[in-house]
């Protein structure tokens, strides 16, 4: 009984030093695992892949999201701009609104890197249906006529234009504009055939399918020269 009574009173006699000398222990290892690495934040982009045919992804919200990263000292250099994103595999996906999870494993990058913090943990992403439609072309002008210059009459070869999107983006869409054309070069020949070409207008949510060059034909007409604007546009 002596000896376990010698034992306990080993173990229980200044107990608080005892507690306190673990905690220093803990924090002292903490700081030498911490010791040697380098903390990094990134803003990146969030890409989906793998979409089922016929989806669009129209909406991302938020684009970019806020990452925080751990490795060995100079991780820095080992991460060239741009090469971190948030790889998504959107194989499952169905129409329609949902949230999405993001999780660590989702960070591409270099290897040796640790994901610390992803933030937010969340964002929003928009499936429509893929569909086609066929929208009219109109042509637009840049610059001015030289001197003066009759009446003249434009078409375009073909008027419109396939394109494919999502559902509700094309629903929006009435009509495209072919690149501009540069008024000044015109010359006093009965007739000039120009190419043109066609290109999707700046973050648009459609693709052109056909054509890429619209034939655009000005015609001169008969009659007395003009030098209004608003001639120059008739058709």
């Amino acid at each position: 009984m002596r000896v376990r009574e010698r034992i306990r009173r080993s173990f229980t006699r200044h107990l608080f030093l005892k507690a306190f000398a673990l905690f220093l222990a803990v924090l002292l290892w903490f700081q030498v695992s911490r010791k040697g690495q380098e903390y990094l934040s990134f803003q990146v982009p969030v890409t989906v892949s793998r979409l089922p045919s016929r989806l669009e992804l129209t909406r991302t919200a938020p684009q970019q999201v806020t990452i925080t990263l751990s490795g060995p000292p100079g991780l820095s250099r080992e991460i060239p701009p741009g090469s971190l994103n948030i790889l998504l595999d959107g194989s499952r996906m169905r129409e329609g609104s949902s949230l999405v999870r993001l999780l660590p494993s989702m960070v591409s990058g270099p290897p040796g890197i640790h994901v610390n913090t992803i933030s937010p943990r969340t964002i929003q992403l928009t499936l429509e249906a893929t569909v086609q439609k066929r929208i009219p072309l109109y042509p637009q002008y840049v610059g001015s006529i030289r001197g003066p210059f009759p009446s003249f009459r434009v078409t375009l070869s073909p008027d419109s234009a396939l394109v494919e999107g999502g559902t509700r983006s094309l629903s929006h869409l009435k009509a495209l504009r072919i690149a501009p054309i540069d008024l000044s070069l015109l010359t006093n020949e009965p007739k000039q055939v120009l190419s043109v070409p066609l290109n999707s207008p700046a973050n648009a949510q459609f693709r052109i399918l056909s054509p890429r060059f619209v034939t655009v034909t000005i015609t001169r007409l008969s009659g007395h020269p003009h030098h209004k604007a608003k001639d120059r546009q008739r058709s």
